[in-house]
């Protein structure tokens, strides 16, 4: 028995199952601005079941590439990670690898209802899939694996945004709000990117002091890329409150937890790469005071309890920390 659940806690380890709310809350935070761009859809059961697909495909690409992961890496683990799964005999490589390609046959096959009525959803799928696949043949090779690590991130955004716009078939042929989204996904694209340049100091021998100037700018860029196209825009109020001063709680929040992380990072990089997965979170919290005014200020909205709607990243963060202390985050 003890047996059974160690290797079911190894499985849980592979896929980092304590990003999986990080990667739903850059989904819906894509899925949401398209929201904000046309009408919410009368039949909410097909939205709940359009939102399943989404997060279902984008869970089993993000395991797709963590089990990919562990099996390409599992002669480096022997020698630097030898208690994890593979090296330790748990479980074989074979497996490992045959559990990796069953995940992206599988986030395939959730995209193709999406894929019916816009031709960009497989595009994105395509795009992330393939992503993913480079980055874990280049991510123990050169620096140059922060960008489709990255690219794995950002991709997650339009990809919500088309997936909603797979709906409204208008929307999806609209480009007034691609540069909203394209911006918000390179936002996260430059944070992640810092985080990869931390974790590489993770594992293996150590090569030199962390840029910590260099990261700090990439961790903070997302201030600009997701609130100019609210807070610079006729957006209305939230509460009576100027749209300025509704970003300031969200804003607050983010540059506390990241300074925060920064301070730990002094002390342990292992840390601070997890407490700052989880704050992918946060940079998603930055655009939801826009999402909120502009879905209350839209005339369409049915949506419900909007104001709460912030509460959606900071739940998916909630329960990543919770999720850290059964599986690590890296």
């Amino acid at each position: 028995m003890r047996e059974k659940s160690q290797r079911f806690l190894d499985l849980l380890a592979i896929g980092r199952v304590s990003n999986l709310p990080t990667v739903w809350s850059n989904v819906l935070t894509g899925f949401l601005v398209a929201r904000c761009f046309h009408e919410v859809p009368e039949n909410m059961g097909g939205e709940i079941g359009l939102i399943a697909l989404l997060l279902g495909s984008t869970s089993c690409a993000y395991l797709f590439g963590t089990f990919l992961n562990d099996w390409k890496d599992a002669h480096f683990d022997e020698q630097y990670r030898p208690e994890r799964a593979i090296p330790s005999g748990r479980w074989s490589r074979r497996a490992i690898g045959r559990i990796a390609f069953a995940l992206s046959i599988l986030a395939a096959a959730l995209l193709i209802p999406l894929s019916l009525s816009s031709v960009i959803v497989p595009i994105l799928g395509g795009a992330l899939l393939t992503s993913i696949v480079c980055y874990t043949i280049l991510h123990k090779k050169t620096p140059v694996a922060i960008i489709p690590m990255g690219l794995c991130r950002g991709l997650l955004y339009p990809l919500g945004f088309f997936s909603a716009a797979s709906g409204s078939p208008e929307l999806g042929q609209s480009i007034h709000p691609v540069p909203i989204i394209v911006l918000i996904g390179v936002g996260a694209l430059v944070y992640v990117a810092g985080l990869t340049l931390a974790a590489r100091y993770e594992s293996g021998p150590a090569g030199g002091a962390i840029p910590r100037l260099t990261l700090r700018l990439l961790l903070f860029a997302c201030l600009l890329t997701h609130n100019w196209w609210w807070i610079t825009g006729k957006s209305g109020n939230l509460g009576g409150t100027s749209v300025f001063l509704s970003a300031l709680p969200a804003i607050a929040v983010f540059v506390l937890w990241t300074a925060r992380s920064l301070c730990v990072l002094r002390r342990s990089v292992p840390a601070f790469v997890s407490r700052s997965l989880a704050g992918i979170c946060l940079v998603d919290l930055l655009a939801f005071p826009g999402i909120t005014i502009m879905l209350q200020t839209s005339s369409t909205s049915v949506m419900p309890y909007l104001t709460l709607l912030p509460a959606l990243p900071l739940s998916c963060m909630v329960l990543s920390l919770i999720l850290q202390r059964i599986a690590p985050a890296t």
